[in-house]
């Protein structure tokens, strides 16, 4: 029994299994470059890619319910391992010029992303816990990585206090459900909820579980470590913070409202709502007041994650379908802009703030005809991927009767564009600082950054031009949460 469950978790498996190696001969050969490390674990997370493509099935229930494999779970470990193979590809190089040496670095990636892997599989409190706390372990020493850096070490006890407090937010919430239920499954509370309704104990428990994991994907509320964490960690590290585990906090939490929470929807999602609007207002407004380009990035995560959050509230199929859509969108987009940035700092371009890049496009023009492309798309200028990606969440707002909701998301995209258009008009169109383009080595290309940076371009613009190959993809994900 248990072996034939295990063998659904080869993926997740293996790649235990090569971290624990990888730390193993780290440990011995302290001459092993961190960059080998990378290309290594880069070769891991591919393997792993085959062998969860070649095991897309039905839905399987495993280990007494505590995990489910289906298509949704199937497609995200997919998009999770593909995401995280092309950052650890695109930030290889830079890793040298933001001092991180440690060889601890590959498999604190490996073990984040079985953390991902469990999260989007998890059928009860007690595997959703475990996977979610393996991620954010992981993400709070990476964060912390570059020891001898005030900012980094600040950004890394920043991260983890507030962490440990939404932690101890989500563990609260899931006692009251326990207490209410007495099961750690989401198929029985489910059943409780389609019994009883929103009981009292349910309903405080439902708010404190939401409010924990909306920490993960940085709404407001719970968005203050965002910028600063963003900001003090090395651009490498940044890279993965803001886009793979944002992935797989989205499915996770689209899992669990869907499966468990699904019959008292018209309670959480009167709270999400709040949220959402808080997320867009927040993000669109405090952007336009930012000069620093990664606390500039971190106030758009905000943003984009109320825009997604107007799926789940929409609901039903369509509704996870558009959230999923839009929120690999983004992260396709943020990968590329993050791997931009990495392209500069290879050639010895070093810079913090926006007007630091300006002119760039007279030194680095492929560099800044890509950012510019990238910038045009998550302002959601049409027909763009980001264009696609708002007209998908806010149609089905529309459709669910939450006008006023999709109003205020298309109000503060005009927002938004003011600053994605002011970041494209200082780049091509302000005077370069001649001083900082003669200490930069314009030949000098991240060869690993620039085929990510092709990769998702071109990804981007074949869901624009051919959202058809993409959509039942999605669409086969978002239904298997609904069958019963």
């Amino acid at each position: 029994m248990i072996l034939s469950n295990l063998i659904y978790l080869t993926p997740e498996i293996f790649i235990a299994l090569s971290s624990l190696l990888m730390l193993m001969y780290g440990a011995f050969n302290k001459q092993l470059s961190v960059i080998r490390s990378s290309n290594l674990t880069a070769v891991i997370l591919c393997f792993a890619l085959g062998m969860t493509l070649s095991s897309v099935h039905n839905s399987e229930s495993l280990f007494s319910g505590q995990l489910i494999t289906d298509s949704f779970s199937q497609y995200l470990k997919i998009a999770i391992l593909g995401s995280a193979a092309l950052v650890l590809l695109s930030t290889r190089s830079t890793l040298y010029q933001d001092h991180i040496h440690q060889t601890e670095y590959s498999p604190l990636i490996l073990l984040s992303v079985i953390g991902m892997m469990l999260m989007v599989s998890a059928n009860s409190y007690l595997t959703l816990f475990v996977g979610l706390e393996l991620q954010s372990l992981s993400l709070y020493i990476m964060t912390a990585l570059k020891r001898d850096d005030a900012k980094s070490s600040e950004a890394g006890i920043k991260y983890f206090v507030l962490g440990a407090l939404s932690t101890g937010l989500l563990l609260f919430g899931i006692s009251f459900v326990y207490g209410a239920t007495g099961s750690l499954l989401f198929t029985d509370t489910a059943a409780m909820i389609s019994k009883d309704g929103m009981t009292l104990s349910l309903s405080v428990g439902v708010v404190f579980i939401i409010a924990g994991l909306l920490f993960k994907i940085s709404s407001v509320p719970f968005h203050m470590w965002t910028p600063d964490v963003y900001q003090g960690t090395p651009t490498s590290i940044t890279t993965f913070l803001a886009t793979v585990p944002k992935l797989a906090a989205f499915a996770l939490i689209s899992r669990l409202l869907i499966t468990s929470f699904g019959d008292g929807n018209l309670f959480w999602s009167q709270i999400l709502v709040v949220i959402s609007i808080l997320s867009m207002l927040v993000g669109s407004f405090a952007a336009l007041t930012q000069k620093n380009i990664k606390r500039f990035l971190a106030y758009s995560t905000i943003a984009n994650g109320g825009y997604a959050m107007i799926g789940l509230i929409a609901g039903g199929q369509s509704g996870v379908q558009s959230v999923l859509i839009y929120v690999s969108l983004y992260i396709i987009a943020m990968i590329a802009m993050f791997s931009c940035l990495s392209n500069l700092n290879r050639r010895g371009f070093d810079f913090e703030d926006i007007k630091d890049i300006a002119g760039i496009n007279r030194v680095f023009p492929t560099t800044a005809f890509a950012m510019t492309f990238l910038l045009f798309s998550m302002a959601g200028v049409p027909p763009l991927a980001g264009f696609l990606g708002k007209l998908y969440v806010f149609n089905e707002a529309i459709k669910a009767g939450q006008v006023g909701l999709a109003i205020v998301g298309v109000l503060t995209s005009v927002v938004s564009a003011a600053y994605y258009l002011w970041i494209i008009k200082v780049i091509m169109m302000d005077p370069l600082d001649e001083s900082r383009w003669k200490v930069t080595d314009s030949y000098k290309r991240d060869s690993g950054a620039s085929i990510v940076i092709m990769i998702t371009v071109v990804l981007l613009i074949l869901f624009f031009i051919k959202p058809g190959v993409f959509v039942p993809y999605y669409s086969e994900a978002a239904s298997s949460l609904f069958i019963q």
